[in-house]
């Protein structure tokens, strides 16, 4: 009745309306509301006018609030969600909070209306033979009897385990639980069957699920009990142990202060017998780390002594003791170097891999009486400010030592790195890195790649570049591909049999691979998309749209397993599920994600790898379910979740007016509703529609339109666009309410639109190395397309950026005449000063190769000196004179680009240009505290109220707040005689209105 008795309190205090949360039948849900009662600072009635002035006549919905924002209701994507084995009942999280943080679970059948809500965000587990479901609360261990009433407690329960083999495959047979008495119960959950262990310290399961180990506390004693057969073995004097990945052997370090002695027994547990493989009566001399290899045979550990000098010692099956292999003077580690860290064997187990570290050299003395002074030379390789935090890190070399010959081999030298997953039996892949920032050279960034064979420690060149971190080695390790971003995408295959490189895309038409823009003019390529290995010599990979075969060696020719049918459908498929690279046979059967980029439509296909015809579409609608590299947007979606036992998923689903619920489907076609969680109807919401209009250049542009659901067309709305780059295919994304934590609002529009504005997101169009004009392209184009709709005010449109579109919106800000008010943050008004300063954080490098490569959008802006008249358009401040748009500038006291602002700030001001600049003395980039998040919210929508809205402008704008009251006045309070400028309409038109 206890945990009855909460559900039915929570039920009293909360008023669920329990229609708009469930599709079915439910008798609980947990809610932790939280109010804002009695604290006259946050009264939007009072101090945010569109919040009690709305445009619509038609009678609606409350608009979105602070207690809306801080109570909203989800479903947090992949927070608690477990599939039983036979996928008839399901456990999912559910948030009270804007955080998404869990904080109650609901249990739930997926074949009839049983559902049972659980207080509190313990994750618990489904029994093997889905018929139990047990967690933990506070102290007692609940099993709940799924489809039933009936639970079983145990009271007085410290903690629970279970193998951890159970936790990843949902094989949950056995549990362990530890009581206040220090017992540890053990329970078969398939047959109720319990064993008690007393006097228990800790216990646990090896990762198998074979043994349950526990720790008595008289010597240390260790009991391994064998759950298949009951058996158990005792050891003593154990304050270490570790199992082999099969559970077949048991590594215990020991300690015995009666003899002084410690040392590593190797424990083979199909009898038990223990054998001392090392031993020390030095108390100094410790083991920092072990490991077995994959078959259980092999054993490595590093022992540090009394000096803190490391030696790598190696024992093997048939081996009476362990032999020390290395220390720091050994044959093969160069001199000045020193053994650090872990050791381990690699994939093949041939091979231990080890680190090396220079020798930290004692600082001489520093004379006092000695000139201080730093000496910048035109020649240096690094800049002055950045040598003394590289002076810092410790340089660490990964190398191997053979152990059939005992070679070592150091694989990384100085200025080179091994890659990722960089090292495959025989081999390791190594990749030079640049020992200077002068990247305006041309020997700068021309990185080597090398293969370094074991054998011999020989070294080959590659003649391609690899692009890091695309390097996969097959799984039979005979090949090892790579993706070249230089040769308009290219995959090639380093054959480590015969040392042969093949090109094996090459018979693919050109520029195919590689996420790139449509647009033949703007071909961006960036990342490889290998998904999958087909047989021995086969590699799935993924252009734009489709997915094709291609053969390691590179004679058969390249095949479309989709037929081209993505590409000609504009339609986007990737494998469903998490990233990885799976192992297919021919026949096997994928279930495809797709994304269809006209229509913005989300979905499934199923294909049989090696069938000829058009992958067969399942369902796509408009909805967004599960997300694919390749598209745009806020959402993350969640991938299918399969039910061990049979072909049942669970699935997550939402469109921009639907919340994402759950829905049970058993061939991705037809999907039956498990949740109606749908806050978003108690409220003024949202709708959206895809716009497309032309860019300023002629070129076709895209953009999802954000209207109140009470949107009267027969009115004239005002306009924000937000914008950074590609967003529109966040059509069908739920982007729930939240504080508005910088200027820019395209992943929360919710506040705005609730509050009677219309929010436009358009695509932007980069062009390479002009990112100032592809802004004005597409928002400029965006803005006089939407001075045609009816609906649209015009003359009362705003801008809103911020970090990387902070930068874009700048420039927007001195090119533009299309604005009433525009908001910014982040980015850098001065470009000029930006590019030549140091970078405040880090290793106070130089931003210059940013600015002039890299940057974000369009890449950089070439050459300062070769590129002046372009430089000098792209840097805000020397244009501000031409601005007409008041702005409110964003960057905080502890952001990096704080110094742009001050700049763009004391510029605005000299010409006497409206502008506000709020500045939070104890946040970032963005805003993530509360009280801060409400601040800038009530501020921002106050600002554009005015300018949009004709809204009378806060004491915040009209009077300022000396630092003499910050903190002690917020100013929120709407000033209908004052004025925040001498030419400010607004401010003399509700002047006059208060008069009247």
């Amino acid at each position: 009745m206890k945990i009855n008795m909460k559900r039915l309190i929570l039920f009293f205090l909360l008023g669920i309306n329990l229609d708009v949360l469930w599709a079915q039948h439910n008798d609980m849900l947990i809610n932790k509301s939280i109010q804002v009662k009695g604290d006259e600072r946050w009264n939007l009635d009072k101090f945010v006018w569109s919040h009690t002035h709305q445009l619509s006549s038609k009678p609606g919905k409350p608009i979105l609030d602070f207690n809306a924002i801080d109570n909203w209701m989800s479903f947090p994507v992949g927070k608690n969600v477990t599939i039983s084995r036979n996928g008839q009942y399901i456990i999912y999280g559910i948030s009270t909070n804007r955080l998404g943080e869990v904080d109650s679970v609901v249990l739930q059948s997926t074949v009839s209306e049983w559902r049972q809500a659980i207080v509190g965000s313990n994750a618990g587990f489904f029994s093997a033979d889905s018929k139990l479901y047990f967690f933990q609360d506070k102290e007692e261990l609940c099993f709940m009897t799924l489809g039933s009433d009936q639970n079983r407690k145990v009271k007085d329960v410290l903690s629970f385990n279970v193998p951890l083999n159970g936790n990843l495959s949902g094989k949950n047979e056995w549990i362990a639980y530890q009581l206040k008495n220090k017992d540890v119960v053990l329970q078969n959950l398939l047959t109720g069957k319990e064993k008690r262990f007393e006097g228990v310290i800790n216990y646990g399961f090896d990762r198998t699920g074979k043994w349950l180990t526990y720790q008595l506390g008289n010597d240390k004693e260790l009991v391994v009990y064998n759950l298949s057969f009951g058996s158990e073995f005792t050891f003593s004097s154990v304050n270490g142990y570790s199992f082999d990945g099969n559970g077949s052997v048991l590594l215990l370090k020991t300690s015995s202060s009666s003899v002084n002695r410690s040392g590593l027994q190797y424990v083979d547990l199909s009898d038990g017998k223990a054998i001392s493989i090392w031993e020390t009566s030095d108390n100094d001399n410790t083991i920092s780390d072990l490991q077995l290899d994959g078959a259980g045979k092999q054993v490595v550990f590093v022992v540090q002594d009394s000096s803190r000098k490391n030696s790598i010692w190696y024992w093997r099956e048939g081996m009476e003791k362990a032999v020390m292999k290395l220390k720091d003077n050994s044959v093969g580690i160069a001199v000045g170097l020193l053994i650090q860290g872990k050791a381990s064997f690699t994939d093949n187990n041939h091979y231990i891999q080890f680190y090396l570290a220079p020798q930290i050299k004692e600082e001489k003395g520093i004379d006092t009486d000695a000139v201080q002074v730093d000496v910048w030379n035109y020649k240096d390789t690094i800049l002055q400010s950045t040598q003394p935090y590289l002076l810092k890190e410790q340089a660490k070399f990964t190398a191997v030592l053979d152990l059939a010959n005992g070679m070592v081999i150091q694989l990384e030298k100085e200025n080179e790195k091994l890659i990722i997953r960089g090292i495959s039996g025989d081999v390791a892949i190594v990749q030079t890195k640049s020992d200077n920032d002068r990247f305006w050279e041309k020997e700068n960034g021309n990185n080597r790649t090398f293969v370094v064979f074991f054998n011999d420690g020989s070294r080959k060149p590659l003649t391609e570049k690899v692009g890091v971190p695309s390097v996969r080695f097959s799984p039979d390790g005979n090949y090892f591909i790579f993706f070249n971003g230089d040769k308009i995408g290219n995959y090639f295959s380093y054959n480590l049999r015969n040392g042969k490189l093949v090109n094996i895309s090459a018979r693919v038409p050109s520029g195919q691979f590689g996420i790139r823009s449509e647009d033949p003019s703007l071909t961006y390529i960036t990342v490889d998309q290998m998904i999958g290995w087909l047989g021995e010599k086969g590699l799935l990979v993924a252009d734009n749209y489709d997915i094709w075969q291609l053969d390691l060696d590179g004679k058969k020719p390249p095949v479309n397993f989709t037929k081209g049918y993505g590409r000609q459908h504009k339609t986007i498929f990737r494998i469903s599920g998490e990233a990885g690279m799976g192992v297919y046979s021919n026949k096997d059967t994928l279930l495809l994600k797709a994304f269809n980029q006209r229509t913005k439509f989300n979905g499934y296909y199923r294909m049989v790898l090696g069938v000829p015809g058009n992958p067969e579409k399942l369902y796509m609608g408009p909805c967004f379910m599960e997300n694919l590299n390749g598209i745009s947007g806020s959402g993350s979606g969640m991938f299918p979740m399969k039910a061990a036992d049979a072909s049942i998923w669970i699935v997550q689903r939402q469109t921009a007016t639907e919340a994402p619920n759950y829905f049970v489907t058993r061939d991705f076609k037809d999907y039956k509703p498990l949740t109606h969680l749908q806050p978003q109807k108690n409220y003024n919401w949202l709708t959206t529609e895809l716009h497309s209009y032309r860019h300023l250049d002629g070129t076709l542009g895209k953009g999802v339109l954000y209207r109140p659901e009470n949107f009267d067309p027969t009115k004239k709305y005002p306009v924000v666009i937000s914008f950074y780059a590609a967003l529109s295919d966040q059509l069908y994304q739920f982007l729930p309410p939240n504080y508005i934590s910088s200027p820019v609002i395209f992943a929360r529009p919710a506040w705005m639109v609730s509050h009677g504005y219309l929010v436009f997101v358009p695509d932007i169009r980069f062009i390479p190395g002009n990112w100032g004009l592809s802004t004005m392209n597409s928002i400029e184009g965006a803005a006089r397309y939407l001075k045609t709709l009816s609906y649209v005010d015009g003359e009362r449109m705003g801008a809103a950026g911020h970090s990387n579109s902070g930068r874009f919106g700048y420039y927007l800000f001195t090119h533009s005449k299309s604005f009433a008010a525009m908001s910014m943050g982040g980015g850098a008004p001065n470009l000029l000063s930006s590019a030549l300063l140091l970078q405040s954080r880090g290793k106070e490098e130089s931003n210059l190769e940013w600015h002039e490569c890299s940057a974000y959008g369009s890449g950089g802006l070439g050459n300062l000196w070769q590129n002046k008249d372009l430089w000098m358009d792209h840097t805000a401040v020397l244009h501000i004179d031409k601005a007409i748009s008041p702005l409110l500038i964003f960057q905080n006291k502890k952001d990096n680009a704080l110094l742009s602002s001050v700049q763009m700030y004391i510029a605005l001001r000299r010409l006497a240009k409206p502008a506000w600049w709020l500045q939070y003395d104890d946040e970032g980039h963005t805003i993530s505290k509360v009280k801060d998040l409400r601040d800038f919210t009530i501020r921002y929508t106050q600002f554009f109220d005015h300018f949009l809205k004709s809204a009378p402008a806060p004491r915040w704008m009209t009077e300022g707040i000396p630092y003499r009251l910050k903190g002690i006045e917020s100013r929120y309070e709407l000033d209908w005689e004052g004025s925040c400028g001498k030419k400010c309409m607004v401010c003399k038109k509700s002047s006059r209105e208060f008069k009247q």
